[in-house]
């Protein structure tokens, strides 16, 4: 336990270093590769460092854990690549007035419920999700129908209508309904109220 302990310590002292330096010194400079975002960067070091602890303290749970890693990226990366696509093709083929009108910053409450509209039918998976609503995002619509989105995000997809069914049923999965967009929506209307405030 004590040598566990002293073994991780130097791991610990490396990843706090390191999360100094991308957010300070290395900040800016880092390979483009790697993304520009920070705190992708700290996640980096950390499972860089985390890792290492686990292959010098307990190497058969760093190789199930790197095989299981790698099985689960192996089944996104499909979808994560199309979401990718669809996203794209969100930004380039919708018009961006026709975005504006019911999701841009004048349209209102009404980017709140089209949001949340919209959002129901996306996967509730953020791997997907997530790039579709950015690029959306990026082809003019405004905040409130952006956090509108991301709050009714898989409410009403058919994989989790059907789950509800096969596991539930049709009571549950109404009520759920209700409950979750209605939820999604009161979010949505205060996200609206707080950027109008703070704007």
């Amino acid at each position: 336990m004590k040598r566990n302990i002293l073994i991780g310590i130097p791991f610990i002292i490396a990843f706090l270093i390191g999360s100094c330096m991308v957010l300070g010194p290395l900040k800016g400079k880092i390979p483009s590769l790697l993304g520009v975002n920070p705190s992708v960067h700290i996640m980096i070091i950390l499972t860089i460092s985390l890792y290492l602890y686990f292959s010098l303290t307990k190497p058969k749970v760093a190789e199930k854990s790197a095989r299981d890693s790698l099985g689960a990226l192996g089944n996104l990366a499909v979808y994560i690549v199309a979401a990718l696509f669809i996203a794209g093709a969100v930004i380039n083929l919708l018009p961006s007035k026709t975005i504006a009108a019911f999701l841009g910053e004048q349209a209102g409450l009404m980017a709140v419920l089209v949001g949340v509209g919209i959002g129901c039918i996306l996967p509730a998976c953020p791997f997907i999700t997530y790039p579709i609503v950015m690029g959306v995002y990026a082809a003019g619509a405004g905040l409130p129908g952006v956090m509108g989105m991301l709050f009714g995000s898989g409410t009403a997809f058919a994989c989790v209508l059907s789950c509800d069914l096969t596991y539930f049923n049709s009571k549950i999965m109404g009520l759920r309904l209700l409950l979750t967009i209605s939820a999604a929506l009161v979010a949505g209307f205060l996200a609206y109220l707080t950027l109008t405030v703070l704007g």
